[in-house]
């Protein structure tokens, strides 16, 4: 037994800090911030299963009754190396009871066990791909759960009458009970064979998997609760910064460094990320790019670096002293799959280990933009518009407010005539000089003068926010077009701004702080929403058949699901239609991250296929919350040949027709 644990455990802790020590050499980045919050998540997420669980029950319940089976087990494990070195070992008299508990976990096990096994060969969801190494673990899994009860069961047939102890272990142990019962005409003989061989095939069984661990996927049961704890800890809505201050003043070819372009640049939380992803699939479900026919996903882009952390392992360790290494994105991870992501962050959302994409991501941008100069040849055009405009449409900035000609919108220039608003409408590029989005912003502005809101805008002072340039990896055109916006709301004293652009609004909400930018920022959707609960906006509702789009960047990002459905409430005569994939598991309209700007040339369009996803309800509007989300909705519907009379319209508009003098 001595020799065998030795083994065992010195096999474990070289293949484990072998992978270890490529985490450690990677970059330092400091996450012991917030620690109750931490072990909040490892408690709720890891122990419990809540997060698995509260998206999938069936295989969550699975998931989570194999690992706390492993965890609660681990007693028992005591026991039987204690046997191995007194033969006859028993629990305490006083621990009988933890028998029959030990039999009801084992049994919840082996259920789990051949549950997994019914979904990898009976219903197979696609999600889940052909794995020898998850059969291979399920069946040792197995073993040892089936040789545990038949261990009992020959201990207790064989020792009843001569061991004291067993007797109040086989009182309470109904499984390895049932199974004596069935041996008691075996000989003595036979019992003593069968105890040796089921208690050496487990212990065997136990070891093997405990080496086998670090080997492949299934090193997140060592990892998966570190890498809980250090979770980012808050949604992927904010992009790394870049010091580009420090960059400009490089002075040698070492300093002129911007995001990831090898694995060294890889923080170590990235690394661990890469080693403790389960292939469990989970972020593929309503993955735009991966359901459209696109080379993404989180699984996919986890298992890339985390065999090229192996395969580079020794260059990693010695910290690549002759810059060997050879650049992840080209080779690692190609342009395709870098540039397809519309950073929607579902793949995070849905990780039921919480791990990081985005960062990793708009990093390896940052790098291909600022220092490589390599990037989807229609940018150019659309980084000189904003170099030169301040915006991507490339108008000129004296036009931003055109779009309010002849509707009596107030414009203000001065701190004095913004303290005497509610609100500033921060109207943004997109709807500023886009013609779909102007009628959105017109219905808007019919709708705060119904209520009485005290509101203006900038006119042609509004600066772009520079959102998409920052997701496109130009964080220094980004920071250019942030810190002008700040100085002018600064300048006005902006304190409370309304927008009808959640990208809009989570650039100025969440990255603009960093900035000195500090605004309280609602949406439309919630304004509205307030507007009608307060009576201070009256409609009728008369639409039929009106389903709902969430935007990425107000639902997932920013955690507004209600506000929109509580004003389509009001303004359908019967029930909101909801897609399949709704809510925290809505699918992207395909514009985010940049995408808006880029063509989409390798296999379905998003948005295509989201309106399709939407006809499936036969709706008669699809409702649209984000002026990104209606121009691509609006296209979806235009390339689907029987979308019929299914109309696109946003919140705002619907609310404006439905308007009651």
């Amino acid at each position: 037994m001595s020799l065998l644990m030795l083994l065992a455990f010195a096999g474990f802790a070289w293949l484990s800090w072998r992978k270890l020590q490529i985490v450690l050499a990677l970059q330092p980045e400091p996450r012991w911030d917030h620690p109750w919050q931490r072990l909040s998540s490892v408690v709720v997420n890891g122990l419990l299963q809540s997060r698995m669980i509260a998206r999938e029950w069936r295989p969550g319940l699975m998931h989570a009754a194999i690992f706390l089976g492993f965890m609660s087990l681990l007693l028992r494990k005591l026991q039987l190396l204690a046997i191995g070195y007194r033969e006859y070992a028993t629990f305490p008299e006083v621990l009988g009871p933890f028998a029959g508990i030990k039999d009801l976990v084992e049994l919840g096990v082996i259920v789990a066990v051949l549950y997994a096994f019914y979904r990898r060969f009976v219903s197979k969801p696609e999600r889940l791909e052909p794995n020898g190494e998850a059969v291979l673990v399920l069946s040792l899994i197995l073993t040892i759960m089936l040789t545990d009860i038949l261990l009992d069961g020959f201990r207790f047939t064989l020792l009843s009458k001569t061991v004291s102890g067993i007797g109040s272990e086989r009182e309470y142990a109904f499984l390895g009970n049932a199974v004596a019962n069935a041996f008691s005409g075996f000989s003595p003989a036979a019992l003593q064979a069968g105890y040796v061989i089921s208690y050496w095939l487990q212990m065997v069984v136990v070891f093997s998997f405990l080496v086998l661990l670090p080997v492949g996927e299934h090193f997140h049961i060592v990892t998966a609760l570190p890498t809980l704890y250090f979770r980012r800890g808050r949604p992927a809505n904010r992009v790394p910064t870049v010091d580009i201050e420090r960059l400009m003043n490089a002075t040698d070819e070492a300093d002129m460094k911007a995001g990831v372009r090898t694995a060294l640049d890889l923080n170590w939380k990235e690394g661990l990320d890469a080693f403790t992803c389960t292939e469990c699939g989970r972020c593929k479900d309503a993955c735009p790019t991966h359901l459209t026919g696109k080379p993404l996903s989180l699984k996919i882009v986890n298992d890339a670096v985390k065999h090229h952390l192996l395969e580079q392992r020794e260059t990693i360790v010695a910290k690549d002293p002759k810059n060997e290494l050879p650049a992840l994105v080209g080779g690692i991870i190609s342009q395709d799959t870098l540039w397809a992501c519309t950073s929607c962050g579902y793949c995070e959302a849905a990780c039921p280990i919480e791990l990081e994409h985005l960062d990793k991501f708009f990093r390896m941008r940052q790098h291909q933009v600022m220092i490589e100069g390599e990037f989807p040849h229609e940018l150019k055009k659309v980084f000189e518009a904003w170099e030169v405009q301040g915006n991507a449409w490339g108008i000129s900035s004296d036009e931003r407010g055109d779009w309010a000609r002849g509707i009596d919108v107030p414009v203000v220039s001065s701190a004095e005539e913004v303290a005497g608003l509610d609100y500033l409408f921060y109207v943004g590029s997109a709807m500023s000089f886009d013609p779909r989005g102007q009628k959105i912003a017109r219905a808007f502005v019919a709708i705060v003068k119904a209520a009485g809101v005290k509101f203006a805008i900038l006119g042609p002072r509004e600066g772009s926010t520079g959102e998409c340039a920052r997701r496109l990896g130009n964080e220094v055109l980004f920071q250019q077009l942030a810190q002008t916006l700040v100085e002018t709301l600064n300048e006005v004293g902006a304190t409370r701004i309304v927008t009808c652009d959640p990208h809009a609004l989570n650039s100025l909400r969440n990255e603009y702080p960093e900035f000195n930018g500090r605004y309280e920022v609602v949406h439309h959707t919630r304004l509205i929403a307030d507007l009608l609960e307060q009576g201070r906006v009256r409609v009728k509702p008369s639409l039929e058949r009106v389903i709902y789009h969430d935007p990425c960047y107000l639902g997932r990002h920013n955690g507004e699901f209600d506000a929109p459905r509580a004003v389509l409430a009001r303004l359908c005569s019967d029930q909101l239609l909801e897609f399949e994939l709704t809510r925290e598991k809505a699918m992207c309209c395909g514009a985010g991250g940049g995408r808006m700007w880029m063509e989409e040339n390798l296999g379905t369009r998003i948005n295509v296929m989201r309106v399709e996803q939407a006809l499936v309800a036969s709706p008669k509007t699809i409702a649209t919350a984000c002026p990104y989300c209606a121009v691509m909705v609006g296209d979806g519907l235009a390339a689907v040949q029987t979308s019929g009379e299914t109309q696109s319209r946003d919140i705002a508009e619907l609310v404006a027709q439905a308007l009651v003098a």
